[in-house]
């Protein structure tokens, strides 16, 4: 397995643009990976659109709803091991629909 970087984010963006044409816009979030200076530079000779969030604005994020609803299903327990805390998390992983992104993107 591989962490997320730089390196994995312009393999993303180049995907993208494949799958997706000619003139793409991304949404990002402010993580370092997404504005580090190996994907800006990608960018520069593609014709994708890099459009980032702005910091401190978890409500245009669907993925900050997620992590909401399990820290209120998950935060403050104590698991007695890391196998209770696993199917805990599973669990909540489970009880969590995903959200309407067209809520975020036409409000």
């Amino acid at each position: 397995e591989e962490n997320f970087n730089s390196d994995t984010t312009i393999r993303l963006l180049d995907a993208l643009q494949t799958e997706f044409g000619e003139k793409i816009c991304v949404v990002l979030d402010n993580a370092s990976y997404f504005t580090a200076n190996a994907v800006l530079e990608f960018v520069e000779d593609t014709p994708i659109e890099l459009c980032y969030l702005p910091r401190g604005s978890p409500e245009l994020n669907p993925a900050e709803d997620c992590w909401k609803k399990l820290n209120q299903v998950l935060g403050n327990r104590l698991f007695d091991s890391l196998d209770e805390l696993q199917d805990a998390a599973l669990a909540a992983l489970d009880s969590i629909n995903p959200p309407n992104i067209f809520t975020y993107l036409c409000p």
